[in-house]
């Protein structure tokens, strides 16, 4: 079997494999041209799966934000209530109200700033454990479109438009560069599929975000009825 029968047989294979079987003849030569576009299309597919990964990382780091966003909203409503209660600028109404709640609004501050505290670590260790898991995964596929692409120079194609040269060693260079790239990625996608459910079941209401948002809401009917006492 002749050098150029077995490049061809090389290339067609993972043209078949990909399903992009098709007669390609230009002023390069049949296998040139083939190679060339081979390369091109699975680089395209690799930016692709890159680009709809990071868009699930995004996507669960923005609701981790988001969660975390909330909680300091919540805690700033609080110091502001918790400033206006313990403020000397307002009525003797407001003033003999604020002294007859004055234990329980301490107890109330002690506690939600010790809960918040606790929460808002919980909220960062997911998030930091979340990323560092991800990362190494991510980054590979984040580089797989350009690595693909190299192969056109590191496996010298150029060569496949001349004769003379060892076309089978070019194709094959080309063929087990790209099988060994997307190897790679079916396994970096396992594990970031893997990642980014464990992530969707993760459960943000820990106990201590759980405690607190108790907290916040029998703090917040607390505070109306001293509002309510003040205008009385």
């Amino acid at each position: 079997m002749t050098t150029v029968r077995v490049s061809l047989l090389l290339l067609q294979a993972l043209l078949c494999v990909h399903g992009h079987i098709q007669r390609i003849w230009g002023q390069n030569g049949p296998l040139y041209e083939s190679t060339k576009q081979l390369i091109a299309s699975q680089s395209s597919s690799a930016a692709s799966i890159w680009n709809i990964t990071q868009q699930a990382i995004d996507h669960k780091l923005e609701y981790l934000q988001e969660a975390k966003d909330t909680l300091d909203d919540h805690q700033q409503v609080v110091s502001g209530r918790l400033e206006m209660f313990f403020g000397s600028q307002y009525s003797e109404e407001w003033r003999a109200c604020s002294k007859k709640y004055e234990l329980q609004v301490a107890h109330f501050n002690r506690e939600l700033v010790d809960k918040y505290s606790v929460c808002r670590n919980s909220l960062d260790h997911i998030t930091d454990h979340f990323q560092e898991e991800i990362v190494l995964e991510a980054s590979f596929l984040s580089k797989a479109s350009q690595e693909i692409t190299e192969f056109a120079s590191t496996c010298r194609i150029w060569q496949l438009k001349q004769a003379g040269f060892n076309h089978a060693g070019v194709l094959l260079c080309t063929v087990a560069g790209i099988g060994r790239i997307n190897q790679r990625m079916i396994s970096s996608l396992e594990l970031c599929d893997a990642i980014l459910l464990e992530m969707s079941l993760e459960d943000l209401d820990t106990p201590s975000c759980l405690f607190y948002h108790q907290l916040k809401m029998e703090f917040d009917e607390l505070f109306a009825e001293i509002e309510s006492c003040a205008m009385n």
